[in-house]
């Protein structure tokens, strides 16, 4: 015969209850604190506050990006030596400053829509383009003009994308997978070409400690311009 000890039980619905309630209250507690000590932290805030900067800045060159404008093989003419510049042209440059070189880039987007009119849309010129702020740090700015486009000149009153700019680069990709650096979607060099995919990384200078933010991303463009020797999309 199988005696069982009447003393024991187990744990009521109440007690089970209680003791999740304080382990609730215990890991909150604990989470809160661990949180304001990582928040107060100046380094850790400055890595925060640049990587949600790079995020923005690269989410609205994609934006500008995604729209670019490219005008068809039917209508597109190879410019002679005495045409003026074609004003819906992509270029990209490695102009050198204070002994360092950054990316330069300008085309054509239909991001921008006439005020008053949203059935209809403008061509609109953009330029990215570092910048040296007075306080010595290099910063990207982002020009927009509407037609006709003046002649580019670096602006202080162009809205700032992004502060404490380490290194800027631009890859684009031809319809053969071909890595370049920089690009004349004009010019008989890239076949009056232009980019099919583009890659970007950018950096930020986050801090003191000489902390480093690195981000990259990439896209491909809707609609290129091919090579004589290739099929055209539009």
């Amino acid at each position: 015969m199988i005696m069982r000890d009447s003393t024991a039980r187990g744990f009521t619905l109440l007690e089970l209850l209680i003791a999740i309630t304080m382990l609730v209250i215990v890991l909150t507690t604990l989470y809160g604190s661990y949180r304001s000590m990582l928040t107060r932290n100046p380094w850790i805030e400055n890595e925060i506050r640049s990587q949600e900067m790079v995020r923005v800045c690269l989410n609205q060159m994609l934006t500008d990006l995604g729209a670019v404008y490219v005008a068809p093989s039917s209508e597109y003419k190879p410019p002679l030596s005495s045409d003026l510049p074609n004003p819906y042209c992509l270029i990209a440059e490695n102009p050198t400053m204070n002994k360092k070189s950054f990316p330069r880039l300008e085309f054509p987007s239909l991001l921008h829509l006439r005020l008053g009119d949203r059935r209809r849309q403008d061509i609109v010129r953009i330029v990215y383009y570092v910048h040296p702020s007075p306080t010595g740090e290099f910063v990207l700015r982002r020009s927009e003009t509407l037609y006709p486009y003046p002649r580019f000149k670096e602006n202080s009153a162009d809205p700032v994308l992004c502060r404490a700019i380490r290194s800027l680069s631009f890859t684009f990709y031809d319809g053969k997978g071909k890595e370049h650096h920089d690009w004349n979607s004009d010019s008989s060099n890239y076949d009056h070409q232009t980019p099919v995919a583009m890659h970007i990384t950018l950096e930020l200078e986050s801090g003191p400690g000489g902390a480093v933010v690195k981000m990259e991303t990439g896209l491909v463009f809707p609609v290129f311009r091919a090579g004589n020797a290739q099929k055209n999309r539009l």
